[in-house]
């Protein structure tokens, strides 16, 4: 009962850790489709500012600086939607340790972003490989399970088999040796015989003078 209740927690186990790599590469994924529109759009913004500073125009380039905080800013608050809305669907399994290096570093990125507008692509870039590394390891800690579960299973297959083999030689060296009893008794009755013969038998000294 014990050994099947041990068999039940690990599959349980495995299938946990494998749904939370799964849940942390998806959120990964997401960010990275972020990341990248992140990197194109200050690209954007870049050379738009390099062509306003070749104009000399301070007046121009002073509101263009501001226009593109204002839409940084609004396109972090839209990031920090999405990445709220993640929090609240790992936060289902908060015991997992993987998950809650996950939902530390994601809060923690809500909180940075709202002092810091100007670095949301580098951010969104360490954030991502955060959930990657967090998925990673929650995978090969499932798969390390897997194995051993597999080991497990070959070694109690092995053990019937054992016992079965080692039941079906017991009668053949009790035949053997009984066998090999017989061998020395009847060697030893011969023996005995022989030796009774020759007694029987006296050597006639006188037999021609």
């Amino acid at each position: 009962m014990k050994q099947n209740k041990k068999i039940y927690t690990e599959k349980q186990r495995i299938e946990e850790l494998f749904t939370v790599a799964n849940q942390l590469f998806s959120a990964a994924k997401t960010l990275s489709e972020h990341y990248t529109a992140e990197i194109k759009r200050n690209m954007v913004d870049a050379i738009s500012f390099t062509k306003m500073v070749a104009n000399e125009d301070m007046v121009q380039l002073k509101s263009l600086q501001n226009a593109l905080l204002a839409e940084r800013v609004k396109r972090i608050e839209g990031y920090q939607v999405r990445v709220k809305t993640m929090l609240d669907v790992m936060d289902g399994k908060p015991s997992d340790k993987h998950l809650k290096q996950a939902c530390t570093a994601l809060a923690d990125w809500c909180k940075d972003t709202k002092n810091k507008p100007h670095k949301p692509a580098v951010q969104l870039g360490q954030l991502t490989q955060v959930l990657v590394d967090a998925g990673a390891r929650a995978f090969k800690e499932g798969h390390k399970l897997v194995h051993s579960a597999v080991d497990k299973a070959e070694k109690n297959l092995k053990k019937p088999a054992k016992k079965e083999n080692k039941q079906m030689k017991e009668p053949i060296v009790k035949k053997v040796a009984a066998k090999k009893t017989a061998v020395k008794k009847t060697t030893v009755k011969k023996s005995a015989v022989k030796k009774t013969a020759v007694k029987k038998s006296p050597v006639n000294v006188n037999s021609s003078s």
